[in-house]
């Protein structure tokens, strides 16, 4: 779910000639007199660097800017969000704070102060678990200042999600989606608006409302690898697979470093009777960050190799699949799946253990049953 309109990203190179750059552009000048800027020059280059994901040297401009104004409420909400960006959410909170102290009417500062809770929350939902209410509290407040304000609304829809309270969130985000066509939003900020709703709608198993909402998101921001990612999940889940893989192809092009949209377009390229083609992607995927984490991609791998009759590497990848936390009575059933495929010496006494840790799993399981039987 969005909690925030997101910012583009800079290659680290530039982000760092950047850095370098505004630091010449402080310590340099004709006289000292030119070289010292002011509160609207370090606005302007904070909200800039905050713009291209450089949160560290946003951060510095804010707190430059609120060194020469520190009544200044717009600077106090800039060095929070990049307070925020950075995990910094005690810090964040402070200066949320202090702009809504001089400012009770600031929506924006209601709004990011509500984020932070929530996003602080995500972080540790065990030592946080109170942030949730206070960021509705926060949103409390800010909802009489500006009812008609399509970020209020949205952001409520996001914090009841993450609540699991999926009426309310469907609500709040219908009532954002309503506002924010004669609000001013951009397209790509309408776009993660419908994305927010369409994940609500998919979650309630309304999946055709689901289905739209995604597409009107990828109608009004077609860069988004999210909206594609989302609509190419509910398609395969309505049984559409040509437009599953389709959207999900768009998201993978996008995102190639998405972990979420290539192992989506891996497996639904295997599970709608493309095994080869799945294969290049399972093996992209296991690639990227975080796939160490998501042990089920190394047994469809594995059986996606089984498949293709290339059982050492059915075997490698399903042994991986078994050994990574948490342990499932399916990884342990592939495995001894490859290990009878395979058939070398002792693989028989292998596939037996894997069946029999089958079981232990999942006692019910009958094709492990089956499996262990035929080896008898």
């Amino acid at each position: 779910m969005n909690t925030t309109f997101p910012r583009p990203t800079v290659p680290r190179a530039f982000a760092r000639w950047a850095t370098v750059l505004a630091v010449l552009a402080l310590l340099g000048g004709a006289s000292a007199q030119d070289a010292t800027p002011d509160v609207a020059d370090l606005m302007r280059d904070g909200n800039f660097y905050f713009a291209q994901g450089d949160c560290a040297l946003a951060q510095y401009f804010f707190q430059e800017a609120l060194k020469r104004d520190e009544a200044n409420v717009p600077a106090l909400i800039g060095k929070g969000r990049a307070l925020t960006c950075q995990g910094a959410f005690g810090s964040a909170v402070d200066a949320f704070r202090s702009a809504i102290d001089l400012d009770p009417a600031s929506v924006t500062a209601h709004v990011q102060l509500a984020l932070t809770y929530l996003n602080q929350y995500k972080t540790d939902p065990g030592t946080f678990a109170g942030r949730l209410v206070e960021a509705l509290d926060v949103l409390g407040r800010a909802e009489p200042l500006a009812p008609n304000d399509p970020t209020v609304h949205n952001t409520k829809g996001i914090v009841y999600y993450e609540a699991n309270d999926l009426d309310r969130a469907r609500a709040s985000l219908e009532r954002a989606v309503e506002l924010a066509v004669d609000a001013g939003m951009s397209d790509r900020e309408r776009s993660i608006i419908q994305v927010n709703l369409g994940k609500t709608y998919r979650d309630l198993g309304v999946l055709e409302q689901a289905q739209t909402a995604f597409r009107r998101a990828v109608v009004l921001d077609p860069t988004s690898a999210a909206a594609h990612n989302d609509l190419g999940n509910v398609a395969y889940r309505l049984g559409d697979c040509s437009t599953a893989e389709y959207e999900l192809s768009q998201a993978v092009a996008l995102a190639p470093s998405s972990l979420s949209a290539v192992s989506q377009l891996a497996i639904v390229l295997f599970e709608c009777e493309q095994v080869a083609e799945s294969i290049p992607r399972f093996e992209q995927a296991l690639t990227l960050d975080g796939a160490i984490f998501a042990p089920p991609l190394y047994t469809y791998l594995a059986r996606a190799y089984l498949a293709q009759g290339r059982v050492d590497d059915a075997v490698r990848r399903a042994q991986q699949g078994a050994l990574l936390p948490p342990e499932s009575a399916d990884a342990h059933f592939f495995l001894g799946t490859a290990y009878v495929a395979r058939n070398a010496d002792g693989d028989g006494a292998a596939a037996r253990r894997a069946f029999e840790r089958a079981l232990e799993l999942d006692p019910g399981y009958a094709e492990a049953n089956e499996a262990l039987n035929a080896l008898r």
